[in-house]
């Protein structure tokens, strides 16, 4: 539910920021055309770079490398518990 009222607030001050920008008025149909282009136009970028982000999210290599085992690194290099 708190997504979703996130997501609301910040497409309509996207939509406040459009209209405040290119000095649209609403009552105005051109104005309003142009808002919906520029509106539309937003959106379908915000979404592409949701893409790009979570592409680049799913192809991030989350493991660590195998250059050492957990247990080396907690007994440290003499073997002993702790910092070696």
């Amino acid at each position: 539910m708190k997504l979703t009222i996130l997501l609301v607030k910040m497409l309509f001050v996207g939509a406040l920021f459009i209209i405040s920008n290119q000095n649209l008025y609403m009552s105005d149909s051109a104005d309003r055309q142009t808002f919906f282009d520029f509106y539309t136009n937003w959106i379908g970028t915000l979404f592409n770079q949701a893409f790009e982000i979570s592409g680049y999210v799913i192809k991030f290599e989350w493991l660590p490398s195998n250059n050492g085992t957990v247990s080396s690194v907690l007994t440290g290099s003499n073997g002993n518990l702790g910092s070696g």
